[in-house]
């Protein structure tokens, strides 16, 4: 399942309110990834939510980054930006039993 979320990259009211509004349709969140256009954070199961057009610039991300729990300094996105690869950020340290099972 992917789930599409086109909210104004510049409004971090908007963008966190989608993804609580959204997330309940998602499992355990396992990681982010911050690409130049795209968020996409993925659950356990392998399902999706993105939000296009919150890429490296855009002034939500940084509210949707603390929705999540994820502390990250602001010059590793830049880098990341400058030498244009994706970074990813896991969100949980605790996997239910037989993850290692269906992981790959």
């Amino acid at each position: 399942m992917v789930i599409t979320i086109n909210s104004e990259p510049d409004d971090p009211g908007s963008v966190v309110q989608a993804f609580r509004r959204e997330s309940g349709r998602l499992r355990s969140l396992t990681k982010v990834v911050i690409g130049p256009a795209k968020t996409v954070i993925q659950d356990i199961n392998r399902d999706t939510m993105e939000f296009e057009g919150l890429g490296f610039g855009a002034s939500a991300l940084q509210a949707l980054l603390r929705e999540l729990g994820v502390v990250c300094e602001a010059q590793v996105l830049q880098r990341a930006a400058a030498e244009g690869h994706d970074v990813e950020f896991p969100l949980s340290a605790r996997f239910p039993w037989g993850w290692e099972r269906v992981s790959g």
